[in-house]
């Protein structure tokens, strides 16, 4: 998906949270924006036309997207968990405001929290470390068929090849 197409997508009262949060967190804001359009470029550079599925590119993405939100928030706040709550109250808000089938959403929602962890022990790497050690996570990634098997992994989850 392309950056102006993401924008394109919300509604009002899409813009209107957004807007809200914003004035509450301005730099933490900046921050998720920053990052996901650094997310985005390095998707659409890696695997042009295919993070969009339930693959493991899809994986991928959102694992890379948490740990970049963290990091670049790290940046203007030392509190962990106030920087991971923040990411995860702005990436859950992606998966209400974009919803998924069942699955496929908690395929994302396990990506990003696996994401949110990795962020725990790669949040003073650079982006570039951070891209192949999800890449090689990539290779170890498990195909989940059932919410059963979601929940007794610990590693990237796609749903398709």
């Amino acid at each position: 998906m392309k950056k102006w197409d993401v924008l394109k997508s919300l509604n009002f009262k899409q813009i209107r949270s957004l807007f809200g949060w914003f004035l509450k967190h301005p730099i933490f804001m900046l921050a998720a924006f920053k990052a996901t359009l650094k997310t985005l470029n390095v998707v659409n550079e890696k695997f042009p036309g295919v993070h969009d599925g339930h693959n493991k590119a899809n994986a991928f993405r959102h694992a890379f997207w948490n740990v970049i939100i963290a990091k670049e928030c790290y940046r203007f706040s030392s509190n962990i968990d106030k920087v991971l709550g923040w990411t995860k109250t702005i990436t859950d808000w992606h998966e209400e405001f974009s919803p998924n089938e069942k699955m496929p959403r908690l395929m994302d929602l396990h990506n990003n929290a696996f994401g949110r962890k990795l962020f725990l022990t790669l949040k003073n790497n650079s982006d570039k470390e951070i891209q192949e050690f999800l890449i090689l996570k990539m290779k170890s990634a498990v195909k989940v068929k059932n919410v059963s098997e979601i929940d007794k992994t610990n590693n990237l989850i796609f749903l398709e090849n």
